[in-house]
């Protein structure tokens, strides 16, 4: 049993050290991917005449659509469950 032991320690060792070596060598790509990404981003804008202004604009009234969209589907469920809490309590008066 210790040798099994031993073994699986010593593979989770260099599994660990293959993790880490793996993420050093993955946050450039991250970090240059992320950067063409933009690249892509901005030749796009300037191939279609569109700002960085506009284009910011237009984001926000995405971010405020999906949070007022966020929002009624909250207010949505706490009716939903006020309803169901008073018919839990209308099925408890009649029994």
């Amino acid at each position: 049993m210790k040798k099994e032991l031993t073994t699986v320690k010593n593979k989770i060792k260099k599994l660990k050290t293959k993790k880490a070596q793996i993420d050093e060598e993955l946050e450039p790509l991250f970090i240059r991917e992320e950067e063409l990404e933009n690249e892509e981003i901005i030749a796009i804008c300037r191939k279609n005449n569109i700002t960085i202004k506009d284009l910011m604009s237009k984001f926000r009234k995405k971010q405020v659509e999906v949070k007022k969209s966020d929002y009624e589907i909250q207010e949505t469920t706490t009716l939903i469950d006020q309803n169901n809490n008073e018919n839990e309590e209308n099925k408890d008066e009649n029994y």
